[in-house]
C-alpha cells in the first residue's frame, strides 16, 4: 500500500502544479477572456472537481455517498455537462447551415 501513496502524493503534487495557473488567479478573472461556451465549461469542470473531491472524502468516512446530497449534487453537474455537449453540436450545425445560405447569396 505505501507504493500507491507515494503514487498519490506524486500525483497530487503534478496536479497542483498544473492547476497553478488557474489556482493563483481569481476564476472570474480566468473567464473573463473567454468564449461564452468556454467559460460555462470551465465553470462547470470546477464544480465537478470539487463535488467530485466532496464524494470521495464521504465515501473514504465510510458513509453511503449515494443518498448524500454530494451525490444529487453531481447528477446535477453531469446533466450541465450533457447541456454543454448539446449547445456545441448545435451550434457547428447551425454555422455550417449559415455558411452554406451565406455562400449561395453570394454566388448569385
Amino acid at each position: 500500500i505505501h507504493p500507491q501513496i507515494e503514487d498519490l502524493i506524486t500525483n497530487i503534487d503534478d496536479l497542483e502544479s498544473a492547476l497553478k495557473p488557474i489556482i493563483k488567479t481569481a476564476l472570474s478573472a480566468t473567464t473573463s477572456k473567454l468564449p461564452l461556451l468556454d467559460k460555462a465549461k470551465l465553470y462547470v469542470l470546477a464544480t465537478y472537481a470539487i463535488e467530485s473531491i466532496l464524494f470521495s472524502y464521504i465515501r473514504l468516512n465510510g458513509v453511503h455517498a449515494k443518498s448524500h446530497p454530494v451525490f444529487q449534487e453531481l447528477t446535477r453537474v453531469k446533466e450541465y455537462f450533457n447541456k454543454i455537449k448539446t449547445a456545441e453540436t448545435a451550434g457547428v450545425g447551425s454555422k455550417n447551415k449559415l455558411d452554406k445560405d451565406a455562400a449561395g447569396r453570394f454566388i448569385k
